[in-house]
């Protein structure tokens, strides 16, 4: 966190902010996708599911950033 953030402008695109991207979770012995994200530019971000999910493992596989060459994911959240 080099950058302040309250000095740019509402709509500013951070380069490492990962702008599509899918979750998916391991379930029946394969990736499946869960949440599919296109255009994101936030860089706080809440999915809601639609129903409930059981798996022991989660990934984020990010397809494109604002124009950085790394994308950076901070923390991930998981609630029942």
């Amino acid at each position: 966190m080099f950058r302040e953030y309250h000095a740019y402008g509402p709509f500013y695109r951070d380069p490492q902010c990962a702008k599509d991207y899918r979750i998916q979770s391991w379930t029946g012995g394969a990736w499946n996708d869960v949440i599919h994200a296109v255009n994101n530019y936030q860089r706080h971000v809440r999915h809601k599911l639609p129903g409930s999910i059981r798996t022991q493992k989660l990934r984020i596989v990010i397809e494109a950033t604002n124009g950085d060459p790394s994308a950076a994911v901070y923390e991930v959240r998981c609630y029942e």
